[in-house]
C-alpha cells in the first residue's frame, strides 16, 4: 500500500478502542451537543511547522460495528490484554500514524466495493465535520450494586492470592517517585479522586483508566470462555442495556452489605473548640456537636462520593471550623449548611423535602431562616459532655442516635377532630365538609415511612404545622380565620381567607400527587348552593 503523505491532512480513523477517552497526547472532549461517549475528539498537539486543521470527532461505535466488534483491527495486545491506543503501545502518536492507517483502511474497503469512509483530498469530511449522531449512549454509574457484583466475583482476583478479598485488583495508590501503583488495605478510595475527566501527568483520565482496566478485564475473561461483563460499547452505554443491568442488579440490592472501609457506624461532628487550661481537660466545644448516623446515611446513597467529594477523609479534615487551603477556605459550618449544595446536610435534606410525601407541607413553607430551636434537632449532643477519646465519642454518638430515632410520639386518634366545617365564605357553594381526621392520618402514614421525617418532626403534632403554619405546635391550633381575614393583608404577606384555603389545599394536592381529589375539581369539596344569591 503506498504511503499517504502527511500534507494531505486526512484524518479518518477505523476502529479505535472501546470508548477510548484519549489517544496518546490527544484530548477527549464532549461538547454540549456531543454528550454521547461514542463520539471521541482527536486533537493532536500543535506542530508549528505544519498547517493546523480542526480536531476530528471520531464515531467509535460506527467503526466498531463495521469491524464486527473485533478490537484487534485497531488495537494491539500486551499480556493478554488490549492496549486501548490506536495501533501502538506508546503514549505518543503522529499524524502519519492516523493518516496511513485510517485512509489506507478506507481505500482497502472501497476496493472491495463496500461502503467506506472519506479518502484523500476529503479533509473536511473528518476535520471540523459535524458528527452529532443523536446517539442514546450515556455514562454508566458504577454504583454500590455493581461494586458488590465485582467484589463477590470469583473471577476478579486479588494481587496476592493469600488476600482474603479482591479489593487490590482495582484499588491502588500511586508512588510519584517510582511511578508505580501499590495497594494499602483499608485505604481504598473511589477512582474519581485521582482519575479526573482529563488526564494529568501522573493519572489517566477516568474514562481511560476505566476502559484500560474494566474492558481489558472483560475481554481477557471472554477469551478464556468465562462469563463476564460487556465487551462492547453498547453493552455498557446503551440505555436499554443499562436498564437490563439494573433489572438484574435489583434482585441483589437488598443483600448488599456495607462497603469495607473501617468507617464508623455513628460519629460526632464537632466544631470550634474553646482553649483548654490543661492537656488532661476534655475539649470544650462552642457549639453542640452533631451525633451523625453514618450507617443510616450510607444506606440512602449509591456510593461514598455522594458526600465525600475529594477523598474519603473526614469532612473536617479539609473543611475546618475556621476554613483551610485544602477546603478552599469553606468552613465546616458553611459546607454543612449550604442550601444550594446536595452534598451539604441542609441542601440534601431540602432535596428530600421536594419528594411527593413531603412537598405538600414543605412547598408552602416560607423561605425564611428556621427558628433557633430547630438547630437542636441536629446539634443534639451537649458540648460539655464530649469526652476526649475518639472511641468514647463514637459510643456517645451511638447512644444519642439510638435515643433520637426511638423518641417519636404519635397523636392518639381520639385527639384528632373527625371533620371540620369550612363555611366562613359560603354563598355560591354550601359550607365545605373537610375530612380532617382522614387527611391527617393519610399525611402521618406517609411521614412515618421516612426515618428522616421521624427525626426532624419528633412527633405527629409537627405535621399540624404543615397547614397551621404560623401558630405554635399544639394539639388544638387556632383556625385559619384567626390570621386570614376576608381581605388580603399585603403588608404582612397574608392572603385573604379564600386565597389561603385554596393556596394551601390545591398546592398540597398537586405536590403530594393526590389522585382521588384533583386540585381543579371544585365540586369534590364544594356542593353548589342553589338558593344562594347571585
Amino acid at each position: 500500500m503506498p504511503k499517504i503523505r502527511s500534507f494531505q491532512l486526512i484524518l479518518v480513523i477505523i476502529i479505535i478502542s472501546i470508548l477510548l477517552p484519549f489517544i496518546g497526547l490527544t484530548n477527549f472532549k464532549n461538547t454540549d451537543n456531543q454528550k454521547s461517549p461514542d463520539v471521541i475528539t482527536i486533537d493532536l498537539p500543535t506542530e508549528s511547522t505544519k498547517n493546523e486543521m480542526p480536531a476530528v470527532d471520531f464515531l467509535h461505535t460506527l467503526h466498531n460495528k463495521a469491524a464486527d466488534g473485533k478490537c484487534a483491527e485497531c488495537h494491539t495486545q500486551k499480556d493478554d490484554a488490549f492496549i486501548f491506543k490506536f495501533k501502538r503501545t506508546k503514549e505518543t502518536a503522529s499524524m502519519e500514524l492516523y493518516h496511513d492507517n485510517c485512509i489506507g483502511c478506507h481505500i482497502g474497503t472501497k476496493k472491495k466495493n463496500e461502503k467506506a469512509g472519506p479518502l484523500a483530498a476529503e479533509c473536511r469530511s473528518c476535520h471540523g465535520a459535524d458528527k452529532t449522531t443523536g446517539s442514546s449512549f450515556a455514562k454508566i454509574d458504577f454504583d454500590k450494586s455493581l461494586h458488590f457484583l465485582h467484589e463477590t466475583s470469583k473471577n476478579v482476583k486479588p494481587l496476592i492470592s493469600s488476600q482474603s478479598d479482591n479489593c487490590s485488583a482495582c484499588h491502588h495508590k500511586y508512588n510519584t517517585e517510582t511511578k508505580q501503583t501499590y495497594y494499602v488495605k483499608g485505604e481504598e478510595e473511589s477512582c474519581i479522586y485521582c482519575h479526573k475527566d482529563i488526564a494529568v501527568e501522573d493519572a489517566r483520565s477516568l474514562k481511560g483508566a476505566s476502559h484500560d482496566s474494566c474492558v481489558a478485564c472483560h475481554t481477557a475473561l471472554k477469551d478464556k470462555n468465562i462469563t463476564t461483563g460487556p465487551v462492547t460499547c453498547k453493552g455498557c452505554h446503551d440505555l436499554k442495556e443499562q436498564s437490563k443491568i439494573k433489572a438484574r442488579l435489583s434482585k441483589v440490592e437488598k443483600d448488599i452489605p456495607r462497603f469495607k472501609r473501617n468507617q464508623p457506624d455513628q460519629v460526632l461532628i464537632t466544631g470550634l473548640i474553646a482553649k483548654k487550661t490543661s492537656e488532661k481537660e476534655n475539649p470544650k466545644y462552642l457549639m453542640n456537636p452533631v451525633a451523625f448516623n453514618h450507617k443510616l446515611h450510607e444506606s440512602k446513597t449509591n456510593d461514598c462520593t455522594s458526600c465525600h467529594h475529594k477523598s474519603l477523609k473526614k469532612c473536617n479534615d479539609c473543611h475546618t471550623p475556621k476554613g483551610s487551603v485544602d477546603g478552599q477556605f469553606i468552613s465546616l459550618e458553611q459546607v454543612m449548611h449550604d442550601k444550594k449544595s446536595n452534598r451539604s446536610c441542609v441542601g440534601c435534606h431540602a432535596e428530600f423535602a421536594k419528594q411527593s410525601d413531603c412537598a405538600g407541607c414543605h412547598a408552602m413553607m416560607p423561605k425564611k431562616l428556621q427558628k433557633d430551636s430547630s438547630c437542636a434537632t441536629c446539634h443534639n449532643t451537649k458540648a460539655d459532655m464530649i469526652p476526649a477519646d475518639l472511641e468514647a465519642q463514637k459510643a456517645l454518638a451511638a447512644k444519642v442516635v439510638k435515643k433520637q430515632s426511638g423518641d417519636y410520639k404519635i397523636v392518639m386518634n381520639d385527639k384528632i377532630p373527625e371533620k371540620v366545617i369550612i363555611g366562613e365564605l359560603s354563598n355560591e357553594y354550601k359550607p365545605s365538609e373537610f375530612p380532617h381526621k382522614k387527611v391527617v392520618l393519610a399525611i402521618a402514614k406517609r411521614a412515618e415511612k421516612s426515618s428522616m421525617a421521624k427525626v426532624f418532626h419528633k412527633d405527629q403534632q409537627t405535621l399540624c404545622m404543615g397547614c397551621h403554619h404560623n401558630s405554635p405546635k399544639s394539639i388544638e391550633p387556632p383556625k385559619c380565620a384567626s390570621c386570614h381575614g376576608k381581605n388580603s393583608d399585603i403588608t404582612n404577606g397574608k392572603p385573604h381567607l379564600k386565597g389561603a384555603y385554596h393556596g394551601q389545599c390545591i398546592t398540597c394536592h398537586q405536590k403530594m400527587e393526590v389522585k382521588q381529589v384533583l386540585p381543579t375539581d371544585c365540586n369534590k369539596c364544594h356542593e353548589q348552593n342553589k338558593t344562594a344569591k347571585k
